[in-house]
């Protein structure tokens, strides 16, 4: 997973410690940095300003996180030798699988390029919202505000066969990260859980009831 330079710019300041610290055990987290040469590999922080990386040399070395211009998110899995035998797995199965999956690459080669210009590529969208969840997930409606601004559009949603309520806040291109521009609060905690790209899907959705709680200020061409 990466996040650019201008998606770091658009990462709350109150959450780019979480986006820079590993959740797992196999996870490394890889930087970019102004007056850094090369990637650094992020090994702690020191209070919320500074974050020790290795170096290309192997040095530690301390940076400011405010300079960080890019941060990737790099994932190991390492599979047992005989983990075939294990799982029952045999040659036919795996002949199998792969004729099964085959047929899809070229078309998903040639096609990339096209779905990713009108928006409809399943697996950016999927990895922009994963990115977005990463950091605003667990933020506060006043965080939201404090960091963010203001949204575009504020939405009160009460699911039709469950309980419980939601707020969805849908905010500009230039505001938040484009996996987040739907951000869904959970109404009894004030915090968010869930995101989107798509800001049009739960206004007739058929599991949701929603009502816009304020009038939209924002202009077309700010959307």
């Amino acid at each position: 997973m990466k996040f650019t330079q201008s998606e770091v710019k658009q990462i709350p300041s109150i959450a780019l410690q979480k986006v820079i610290s590993s959740r797992f055990a196999n996870e490394t987290i890889a930087v970019k940095a102004r007056g850094l040469d090369g990637t650094g590999i992020v090994k702690g922080f020191v209070n919320q300003e500074y974050v020790i990386v290795t170096d290309k040399d192997q040095k530690e070395v301390k940076i400011k996180i405010s300079d960080i211009t890019e941060i990737q998110r790099i994932w190991k899995s390492t599979v047992p030798a005989d983990s075939s035998n294990k799982n029952g797995a045999t040659t036919a199965d795996t002949v199998g699988e792969t004729l099964i999956y085959a047929p899809l690459i070229p078309v998903a080669i040639g096609t990339a390029p096209f779905l990713r210009m009108t928006g409809l590529d399943a697996l950016k969208n999927n990895e922009d919202e994963e990115k977005a969840r990463l950091v605003y997930e667990g933020m506060s409606k006043q965080n939201l505000i404090q960091a963010i601004g203001e949204p575009m559009e504020k939405y009160h949603c009460n699911p039709k066969n469950a309980n419980g309520s939601i707020d969805i806040w849908v905010y500009g291109k230039q505001q938040v990260l484009r996996g987040g521009r739907s951000l869904f609060i959970d109404s009894d905690k004030g915090t968010v859980y869930h995101n989107s790209y798509d800001t049009t899907f739960f206004k007739n959705s058929e599991w949701l009831n929603c009502s816009q709680v304020e009038n939209n200020t924002t202009t077309d061409q700010e959307k």
